[in-house]
């Protein structure tokens, strides 16, 4: 690969008159893209490898937050490659969640696609999950289940409002999860928890702010524990929420860590950027300011 900048773009999107013109717009205005549509998981972290080692020196994920994890972690694996490139966000998915906590005009790909090959790079941390690498959130528990259970194709027709109306139904029959959160050195956490988000930045499911305070910057992962331990006031989490981190909340518990550990007593859903995974311990870690992004 010669280009300096190569666009890996979602198999889905590819045909979609909105990303063709804003590729065509890009090239027209002088940027030197290749274009690659890789046909699975696997088929993206080949393609990035290869990109690295031909020289290129920006790689544009060009779908939803599961392509954009899929980069970032063939990255990260490949150690000091990182230092040297700068990853371009084009937002094609359902929630495009981080690109909604970058700032990017998510009703203007063109622009969105012009930033992500012109705009600097900023330093960025990446959060680390059980040796699995994400950059904006894990959540886990209700929220995750929702996530991982609401089908594809009411998550096509409806986008983010998909996650809602699922987690309605789903609300009928709510089952928290009992466990601890261990933060070495520090105070340990411990109850029934309905959903947990570990941020490292401020958006998951479409649209909810579940890190309202995460800086993608600050060496921390944001960790926002919904707590039902002692009775369950809807309203009252909503408010809570506004103030995360005043003493006084009786649902929400929120946290900025470097490092911890959650134990459940079964196993929780989790979904990682998108991508679902099921364990009952969940080791966390943050690598600041790991990665250079464009937004």
């Amino acid at each position: 690969m010669t280009a300096k900048t190569v666009v890996i773009l979602h198999l889905k999107a590819a045909a979609r008159p909105a990303v063709r013109n804003a590729i065509e717009t890009a090239i027209s205005e002088g940027s030197d893209l290749r274009v690659l549509v890789p046909y699975d998981g696997e088929e993206v972290s080949r393609i990035v490898r290869e990109a690295m080692d031909g020289g290129a020196e920006r790689i544009i994920a060009g779908g939803g937050d599961g392509t954009l994890n899929a980069v970032v972690d063939t990255i990260v694996a490949a150690g000091d490659g990182a230092a040297d490139l700068t990853i371009g966000v084009f937002p094609l998915g359902t929630a495009n969640d981080f690109a909604r906590g970058c700032g990017l005009p998510l009703d203007d790909l063109t622009e969105c696609l012009r930033i992500a090959c012109n705009a600097d790079g900023k330093p960025v941390d990446v959060g680390v999950l059980n040796g699995r690498n994400f950059i904006n959130v894990a959540s886990l528990g209700f929220g995750a289940e929702i996530t991982a259970t609401t089908p594809a194709q009411l998550k096509k027709a409806l986008g983010g409002a998909a996650y809602t109306l699922t987690g309605l139904i789903k609300a009928m029959n709510l089952t928290p999860h009992s466990g601890r959160v261990i933060v070495p050195g520090g105070e340990d956490l411990e109850g029934s928890i309905l959903f947990a988000a570990v941020g490292n930045n401020r958006y998951a499911g479409g649209g909810f702010e579940v890190g309202p305070l995460a800086k993608l910057d600050d060496g921390l992962l944001d960790l926002c524990a919904i707590r039902v331990d002692r009775g369950i006031r809807i309203a009252s989490i909503g408010q809570e929420l506004d103030d995360p981190m005043n003493p006084d909340n009786v649902h929400v518990n929120y946290r900025q860590l470097e490092r911890f550990t959650i134990e459940s007593d079964r196993e929780l859903h989790c979904n990682l950027d998108g991508e679902p995974l099921q364990t009952r311990r969940l080791e966390f870690h943050v690598l600041p300011q790991h990665l250079k992004i464009a937004f």
